[in-house]
């Protein structure tokens, strides 16, 4: 099941939703390029595709959704200078696999992404430092295998 067959779309981390009978799941939303996760939120669709930890993709009703929490980003930021790790990636992996990991994390930590949630100073500054050590890594990278 493709939720959004024909439109170019990316999948938040995962957020903590916390719904109205005050359980609380998991998922990643489905949020177009370029788009915000806040106004997939409060677009006019009824209900919201989301594809929980286990990888199944569901529709949840919009109405049953009482808050929506971002993951914290300082939780799984890598502290070190290993290329590799920064990227999440082995050494020995393909040129082409490293390009897609290294284009993933960009638009998820992007600056202006991070902006288009309306989110504060601080997780601007922080995105842009995350940025910044992508693109080094990925540079790194592509220095030891050309």
């Amino acid at each position: 099941m493709n939720p959004n067959k024909g439109r170019t779309v990316q999948k938040t981390s995962f957020l903590d939703i916390t719904l109205g009978d005050g359980s609380r799941m998991q998922a990643k939303v489905f949020v177009p390029i370029q788009g915000r996760l806040i106004d997939v939120l409060n677009d006019e669709r009824q209900f919201l595709p989301v594809e929980t930890v286990e990888g199944d993709v569901v529709a949840l009703a919009k109405t049953t959704i009482k808050q929506v929490t971002l993951p914290r980003s300082d939780a799984t930021l890598y502290a070190g200078n290993d290329p590799y790790a920064i990227l999440n990636v082995r050494p020995g992996t393909s040129a082409d696999e490293i390009k897609r990991i290294y284009h993933e994390l960009s638009m998820a930590n992007h600056p202006d992404r991070i902006k288009s949630f309306g989110l504060g100073a601080d997780f601007l500054d922080l995105a842009t430092k995350n940025m910044a050590r992508i693109n080094s890594a990925y540079a790194q990278i592509l220095k030891t295998i050309n």
